[in-house]
């Protein structure tokens, strides 16, 4: 679509195009379709009437194509992002690490602490709402260039493009400060969560997905060392496979 009406000021700026066009169209025309004496004393009131015509009809075209914009907008949005906390999905973030360009990160590989039991003490209801507000919490605390999606039921990874593992460290440590201090709301019910994270570097032209490895191994130290904390990726964790049955 070569006019993207995106705004209320696109709409305007749409509605006097069009009856600016049709009035172009409209004077153009009065001296091949009029007898010669009658085109200089039609020309206003005709201006006029050409005018009330296209701009209604240009308005509601417009905002036809404000309303068609606004649906791609947000099915594009769906098409990217999780439906039931609103960042990015897996298949999104590959899309979206692929634009990175081999760029030094910090990879940071997040996981809600004890969530099925939550889940069952709870109910699903305040499940999604702590999901929502863990989701949220991430995506406030990162830049707008970082990325943040989930991976599957209460794990997430978030990419810090431009942030070594010191810094990214750093980062994982405030969330997990953000997480233990905000309150989840279900009813008049106040919950609490708190959560682990695993973080280690990408060197530019590094392999992201082996990277994603390294930092759920760190996720998973965290985890066995009591949860609720920051542990960073060593190759010391490169031995035997770390036991997942903890959440």
């Amino acid at each position: 679509m070569l006019w993207q009406v995106q705004t209320r000021g696109d709409q305007i700026r749409f509605t006097v195009a069009m009856a600016l066009i049709v009035l172009a169209i409209s004077t153009a025309l009065r001296p091949l379709m009029l007898p010669p004496e009658l085109v200089a004393p039609t020309l206003f009131p005709g201006s006029v009437m050409a005018i009330m015509i296209a701009a209604p009809i240009g308005w509601i075209v417009a905002r036809r194509l404000r309303a068609v914009h606004d649906l791609s907008a947000r099915l594009e949005h769906a098409l990217h992002h999780d439906l039931l906390t609103g960042v990015r999905t897996r298949a999104s973030f590959h899309e979206a690490v692929a634009a990175l360009e081999g760029q030094p990160c910090a990879v940071i590989v997040a996981d809600i602490d004890h969530f099925k039991g939550f889940n069952d003490c709870h109910g699903h209801f305040a499940g999604d709402q702590a999901l929502r507000q863990f989701a949220t919490i991430l995506a406030s605390n990162c830049r707008g260039t970082d990325l943040v999606a989930r991976f599957g039921g209460e794990e997430f990874v978030i990419v810090l493009p431009g942030v070594d593992m010191k810094q990214g460290g750093r980062i994982a440590d405030r969330l997990a400060d953000r997480v233990r201090s905000s309150a989840i709301y279900v009813g008049e019910r106040s919950l609490s969560l708190t959560a682990s994270f695993g973080v280690a570097p990408v060197q530019a032209g590094g392999d992201m997905d082996q990277a994603i490895q390294q930092a759920d191994r760190a996720l998973y130290q965290a985890k066995h060392a009591g949860r609720d904390r920051v542990c960073r990726y060593h190759p010391g964790l490169d031995g035997p496979a770390t036991l997942r049955e903890v959440s």
